[in-house]
């Protein structure tokens, strides 16, 4: 009787934390949809409540203000890496999983320039998001160098460079094809990051021929 108590407590419980990660996250998208229109500052709390169809304090039971709903975005970002590092493991080449993981990352914060431009502003304006998004840089750069790592042991990645170097040039070359693109005419995403990531690939990938020392260049 007790067992069956305590599957029945245990189903309760599982149901209790899937409607609060279903109530988040149906909170989170609608946030993003309007940070992809209007931007994070001329978003307010109540267009947030409004469209996702929750209270306002149901808002508040899950994040304490509106910026704090980047701390998601940033667990996706970093969820993302993870997923690829993981994949990278077994996987016979490192090139499709860099570039898939390249463009699921874009997904999210390059909705729209205004957003992906609002995102940068918040970020280096609060401090507290400031620092987030730093831990989050230094972790999905720990897990890209993972991925580098086994480029470098299926000799398909160059090791005169670390793969925290590596993954150091990877994220400031994504990072700031995005941002270029955020401040450029209309165009698709998708597109800069297919460009950055062959000029990137032809520099760190393993290369037929003998490379050119910088005393013969």
């Amino acid at each position: 009787m007790v067992k069956q108590t305590n599957i029945i407590e245990n189903q309760s419980e599982g149901r209790r934390e899937r409607r609060k990660d279903e109530m988040r996250s149906q909170i989170f998208q609608a946030a993003m949809r309007l940070f992809e229109r209007k931007g994070v500052f001329d978003t307010t709390v109540e267009e947030i409540t409004e469209s996702a169809d929750v209270a306002k304090g149901t808002f508040f039971n899950y994040f304490p203000t509106k910026e704090a709903i980047l701390t998601k975005l940033a667990e996706r970002q970093i969820g993302v890496i993870k997923k690829a590092a993981e994949e990278a493991k077994n996987a016979p080449g490192m090139r499709p999983i860099l570039i898939n993981m390249a463009h699921e990352l874009s997904s999210g914060p390059g909705r729209s320039p205004m957003m992906l431009r609002s995102l940068l502003s918040v970020f280096l304006s609060n401090k507290l998001l400031s620092e987030t998004f730093q831990k989050a840089l230094q972790m999905g750069r720990e897990n890209v160098a993972i991925i580098m790592e086994r480029g470098q042991k299926l000799g398909e990645i160059r090791t005169d460079l670390s793969p925290t170097d590596l993954a150091r040039i990877f994220q400031h070359a994504m990072f700031g094809s995005m941002f270029i693109w955020s401040v450029s005419p209309p165009s698709e995403v998708g597109a800069w990051i297919d460009k950055t990531f062959d000029v990137v690939w032809c520099g760190i990938a393993v290369q037929s021929g003998p490379r050119i020392s910088k005393e013969k260049a």
